[in-house]
């Protein structure tokens, strides 16, 4: 008695989720604004902070838009640090906290190179 080998089922197609398009610099300041106005009006992160992340994230948007990568990379190494105070300080939620920190992971990432 001989064993036939079975026929492998037939190849079903998979449908590979379409890549979403690339967010640039610009958008992710803009995404990150967003989130602190929002995060300020859910009373998540105090008033002031709210200010004075918003400062420095348009700072880093002229930075980026006037070309200066080493600029608009220091004005979000200082948003990064005053996320961190504000962690200790407990004036922004946890939650909060680590949205920022990877909305700014991520902005970090689609920098060009120095």
């Amino acid at each position: 008695m001989t064993e036939e080998p079975s026929e492998s089922p037939s190849a079903t197609p998979t449908v590979k989720p379409s890549p979403r398009p690339s967010l640039n610099a610009a958008q992710l300041i803009t995404g990150l604004r967003t989130t602190v106005s929002g995060l300020a009006q859910n009373g998540q992160l105090t008033p002031k902070a709210a200010r004075e992340l918003t400062r420095r994230l348009r700072e880093a948007a002229e930075k980026h838009a006037a070309g200066e990568v080493d600029g608009t990379r220091e004005e979000l190494a200082e948003f990064g640090e005053k996320v961190a105070d504000l962690r200790e300080e407990n004036k922004i939620s946890d939650a909060g906290y680590q949205t920022l920190a990877a909305g700014l992971a991520q902005l970090v990432q689609v920098l060009p190179n120095r």
